[in-house]
């Protein structure tokens, strides 16, 4: 276990090199060469694949704990099970947003795809559609991580997944410097996303050929089961498209486009923290599952325990950072075409801190499969903030933005630390779902 721990904790570490490289290179790019009403374009229209995670309605997720659990028990033909059964429901379910998505772009009028950029109406109508299919694309990322986690293989799924990422960064970076437009981005995101899956799903055939892709041991009962925590788990990416992705636009329609960048930039910031307290937590995930499918007690707390150690020691050195030298960060970053205020900083550093304590907690529990105890509320309150943030952004502009953010954060810290309590903490048991959720309200 250890080993499988340190390894994962390096995959991370150079998933987040790569994370926080591309945001680095990526942000001063399109913004120096497309400007910031076409980078503010961008970021509204690329939006579309957040929500789009929505596509496999859970599934890969709630597969992947399941299937984890399976394997600590020694049941790989019920694995096998599970994982084609999750596969056959995604792929149903992703041709038939594609088709939806194809015809509602054919059909849109005019009006309400031109923007006041110089781009056509038809061609923001194809650009909708490749990043409709590069957001289905990347559900087939997520199942084929979950057949790496399952047979701990962990670091290398995170490996080729960092890779991925690398690839159509790169891919779309160098396109724009070669003056490519917001089409010929979103084709190399697309292009670059198909090849990298293709080599991902090959590499977990020759890791682990007992799992092999297919769909011949689907079962209707099988994906009934995965049913109920498949939507407690959709309920999570969909509450961070909303506070994610509908916080700019939120702010954008409250103030104007040119203010966008400046909160996302700002919020590219502060996730970087965040991201950081993922290293050991997210390789954690997989040994947490295996400590619940064998009732190990005693060592989810050692886990829970490890897990608020290491967000301390990287949040607290991290904020007193980003307050002292947040906006020169910025400006040197972006070469000095982002400007935010003080408060701005102050605000998203209160995000990145309280956020950072939360939300790797959250993963432990989403870890055990008991994510319906707050995905729901979750996502109540994500929908609240982003309503919150119109009004306080047409106060406060984009440091209201961030205001809204704050008490979202604030909110689910209060209500995930409680449920870390009850369900891993608590020497009686965690009790049902529908308890803790009494508990917490």
């Amino acid at each position: 276990m250890l080993a499988r721990l340190l390894r994962g904790i390096g995959a991370n570490a150079l998933s987040q090199i790569v994370t926080i490289g591309l945001q680095l290179g990526l942000v001063p790019v399109l913004a120096t060469h497309w400007g910031l009403k076409l980078y503010g374009t961008w970021l509204m229209l690329f939006t579309i694949p957040s929500y789009l995670a929505l596509g496999d309605f859970g599934f890969a997720t709630a597969a992947g704990v399941d299937m984890t659990m399976k394997v600590a028990r020694g049941d790989k033909d019920g694995t096998l099970v599970t994982y084609h059964s999750a596969l056959t429901a995604i792929t149903l379910v992703s041709s038939t947003v594609f088709l939806i998505a194809v015809i509602i772009c054919a059909l849109l009028p005019a009006r309400w795809i031109t923007f006041d950029i110089p781009v056509s109406p038809g061609a923001i109508r194809v650009l909708l559609i490749l990043i409709v299919a590069y957001g289905l694309i990347c559900l087939a990322s997520s199942l084929l991580m979950a057949g790496f986690r399952c047979s701990g293989l962990y670091a290398v799924g995170v490996v080729g997944q960092s890779v991925t990422q690398l690839t159509e960064g790169c891919a779309c970076i160098v396109t724009v410097l070669c003056g490519g437009s917001l089409l010929a981005a979103a084709s190399a995101y697309l292009i670059a996303r198909s090849i990298c899956v293709i080599g991902q799903a090959l590499l977990l055939t020759f890791q682990v050929p007992w799992l092999r892709l297919g769909f011949s041991g689907a079962n209707f009962n099988e994906i009934k089961r995965l049913a109920k925590p498949a939507f407690a788990a959709m309920a999570l990416p969909f509450a961070q498209a909303a506070f994610l992705q509908g916080t700019p636009v939120m702010l954008g329609a409250a103030t104007n486009a040119a203010t966008v960048p400046v909160f996302t930039t700002a919020r590219t910031l502060i996730r970087a923290g965040v991201q950081f307290t993922t290293l050991l937590n997210h390789a954690l995930m997989p040994e947490f599952s295996t400590a619940v499918a064998r009732g190990d007690t005693r060592l989810q707390r050692h886990f829970l325990f490890a897990t608020f150690a290491t967000d301390a020691a990287i949040l607290v050195p991290g904020a007193l950072v980003l307050l002292l030298f947040g906006q020169k960060i910025i400006a040197l970053w972006t070469h000095h075409t982002v400007h935010p205020s003080f408060d701005l900083i102050a605000v998203m550093t209160a995000v990145m801190f309280v956020n950072g304590m939360w939300l790797p907690v959250s993963n432990l529990i989403l870890a055990a499969n008991r994510h319906a105890t707050y995905s729901y509320i979750f996502l109540a309150a994500a929908i609240a903030s982003v309503a919150l943030c119109y009004p306080l952004s047409l106060w406060r502009q984009a440091t209201g933005a961030g205001l809204a953010l704050l008490a979202l954060d604030c909110f689910m810290f209060v209500v995930v630390m409680r449920l870390a309590h009850a369900q891993i903490l608590r020497p009686s048991g965690a009790g049902s779902p529908q308890d803790q959720i009494s508990e917490v309200i």
